[in-house]
């Protein structure tokens, strides 16, 4: 099983933070799983113009790869302005559609502020239900606030929280990709 975790944003640190501290939990909780991390600040990606996927660069040819060899994702964004940040939403509009159709998704979010947690169903969401992805009912949402100044969770409440969000994704994935087996 291949599980790709993509921060998709460009600003900040606490999204990718969040997403590897969820990709180790999920390797502690599945260790037979294979394990890739997408940080979108670490690609160019092209915008998505209507080329054939062979046109695009090095960098874009690669992340869509990783995304159509997963099984699953843990997709991870800053909210910006109420909304998902363009360079993810460019990231859904540059991979093919049958890369995700089909495939189990959570999303975690980090803001500046409490009020913005509803973007993920709001706008997130919905393009995740397009694309055809199985998504995980509850998402994982963060604010500054959560952290303290080392850049770890100042709770042990939001670490067990993390704990059960992975472990809640683990099995919604491996629920889905059995009922999928069966039916094929």
């Amino acid at each position: 099983m291949k599980i790709v975790g993509i921060s998709g944003t460009l600003v900040g640190s606490k999204t990718s933070l969040i997403l590897k501290k969820q990709l180790e939990e999920l390797k502690e909780q599945r260790p037979s799983y294979e394990i890739e991390f997408i940080d979108l600040k670490d690609y160019t990606l092209d915008f998505c113009d209507g080329r054939t996927i062979d046109q695009y660069s090095d960098d874009t040819k690669k992340v869509i790869q990783l995304c159509e060899e997963a099984d699953g994702f843990l997709i991870g964004t800053s909210i910006l302005h109420g909304s998902m940040p363009g360079v993810l939403k460019n990231l859904f509009e540059l991979v093919p559609i049958q890369a995700f159709t089909g495939k189990v998704v959570a999303f975690s979010a980090s803001s500046g502020n409490p009020y913005h947690y509803l973007a993920i169903e709001n706008y997130v969401k919905p393009v995740a239900n397009y694309l055809g992805m199985y998504v995980l009912p509850a998402y994982f949402y963060s604010i500054p606030s959560d952290f303290n100044p080392q850049n770890e969770f100042a709770t042990p409440e939001k670490e067990q929280e993390l704990k059960d969000f992975v472990a809640s994704y683990d099995q919604f994935l491996r629920t889905l990709t059995q009922k999928n087996e069966v039916r094929t």
